[in-house]
């Protein structure tokens, strides 16, 4: 945890850093600052079984010049409860992190289509309501990669609503099997531009 807090901050200090200079020497920079909500699934389907889709938040800093599209952002609120193993035990799985991104946004006066492509470094955690799985625990951090598309609508100069569709890569190994605990996001949201 404590060095996602240090990587977080690096990357906020960092892209703050490279906005102020890109503003300074261009005013058709923006800086926007949005949160999205949506559904997130997950890919394997034996850990769909148990814990199902869910939801996840999204709130992000982006920096935009000429369409180009800087930002960090930070998913979160996938946690579900779920039955596992033949005693159908109580368990828990939550999975987060930052991300940073990359993308290009096509600018059509009030609507402003957008691609991009992301790398997280994403925490996962599974916890089992059981004596007998106590010395195994699983979690740990992998890093993984995103892909995204959607789009804004500014509905006054400084105000926008957004949607987007992301898949996100996240292959774990935490015993013997490999999971992808990845999967698509559906989020819409509301940002402010600057």
């Amino acid at each position: 945890m404590k060095k996602t807090i240090t990587l977080i901050t690096c990357l906020l200090f960092s892209l703050a850093f490279v906005s102020s200079r890109v503003l300074a020497l261009d005013s058709r920079a923006r800086i926007e600052i949005g949160c999205s909500v949506g559904l997130r699934t997950i890919t394997n389907a034996d850990i769909k079984e148990v814990y199902g889709n869910g939801i996840n938040y999204f709130p992000n800093i982006t920096l935009v010049w000429n369409g180009i599209m800087v930002g960090f952002g930070y998913e979160g609120g996938y946690k579900k409860n779920g039955l596992i193993g033949i005693y159908q035990e109580s368990a828990t799985l939550s999975v987060s992190g930052p991300e940073f991104f990359l993308g290009y946004q096509l600018n059509l006066n009030k609507f402003a289509p957008f691609v991009k492509v992301g790398f997280g470094y994403y925490s996962y955690k599974q916890v089992v309501d059981s004596d007998y799985l106590a010395d195994y625990p699983v979690d740990g951090t992998k890093k993984g990669i995103t892909f995204g598309g959607g789009f804004k609508f500014y509905l006054i100069r400084k105000l926008f609503i957004s949607a987007e569709v992301k898949y996100g890569h996240l292959k774990v190994k935490p015993y013997d099997t490999e999971v992808d605990l990845g999967g698509m996001r559906v989020n819409g949201g509301l940002g402010v531009r600057f």
